[in-house]
């Protein structure tokens, strides 16, 4: 998607080919309702959006501390595996994009299982 369109727009636009049941945490620049209510009538998928505090939808605050201490950790862990990551990836193909990527998540979950093991 371009820079300038909506987070919404993206998420709206990307085949979500999950289970029913499954949970999407995402941050406040994903608050659509109608979205949030598209996606769980149709596929039973939970679009847990971080509120905002003029919110129309708040949340109770036990719901609120987990979607916080969610959000903390996917963020930490996009931010190990972006560490590995260059400053600039040179592709020439998607398909050839795609494994560079794949290599990097790989990167990080070696060195996650070596740190860990040790």
């Amino acid at each position: 998607m371009p820079g300038s369109a909506s987070d919404v727009r993206a998420l709206n636009a990307l085949p979500l080919n999950l289970p029913p049941g499954s949970e999407i945490y995402t941050d406040s620049a994903y608050t659509d309702y109608n979205a949030e209510d598209d996606l769980e009538e149709s596929s039973q998928i939970s679009l847990e959006v971080m509120r905002k505090k003029n919110s129309k939808r708040q949340d109770e605050p036990w719901i609120k501390y987990i979607k916080q201490h969610t959000r903390h950790y996917i963020e930490t862990v996009f931010s190990g595996i972006t560490c590995f990551f260059p400053k600039s990836i040179h592709a020439v193909t998607c398909v050839g994009f795609l494994l560079k990527v794949e290599a990097f998540i790989f990167a990080f979950t070696l060195n996650k299982a070596f740190v860990e093991s040790v």
